[in-house]
């Protein structure tokens, strides 16, 4: 198989949902701060790229699902979820819902004109600590944490 086969890369079973999961991972968390550092230094430029990167990271998280839900039907062949891998998919389900929720919040805080208050900080927080536990799950099913009994 060579390394530039397209079709062993976009058909493998389970390496889409391995890469596509930063992307959520990634913006939601660089979303985060540069929202924090919006309201630190009261720069409007900031707040926008906190946006469009929130945007980025809701969209992309269904993208992770669906990937996710691929590799758990190739792989598994759609076993019974149970274990890691439920508290995986529950995990997941809910940052995306999260993601989609502070993405409502924060358009309506442009179309208000307000910035965003501690309540949309606080959901923002949760957030990234269900998308960490949510990471870290994904990493014991993958083989890449390693757990002791």
């Amino acid at each position: 198989m060579s390394p530039f086969d397209v079709r062993s890369i976009l058909l493998a079973k389970h390496a889409q949902h391995v890469v596509i999961v930063h992307f959520p991972i990634a913006l939601s968390l660089a979303s985060l701060l540069f929202d924090v550092l919006a309201r630190r230094r009261k720069a409007p430029e900031l707040a926008t790229a906190a946006y469009y990167n929130l945007i980025g990271a809701a969209i992309s998280s269904l993208v992770a699902i669906a990937t996710g839900l691929a590799a758990w039907q190739w792989l598994l062949e759609g076993a019974k979820l149970k274990g890691n891998l439920r508290l995986h998919l529950v995990f997941a389900l809910i940052s995306s819902g999260m993601l989609w929720l502070l993405w409502w919040m924060r358009a309506w805080h442009r179309r208000t004109g307000q910035p965003p208050g501690a309540v949309y900080f606080a959901v923002a927080t949760v957030m990234a600590v269900a998308i960490a536990l949510t990471g870290h799950l994904g990493g014991i099913l993958s083989g890449v944490v390693t757990v002791d009994p």
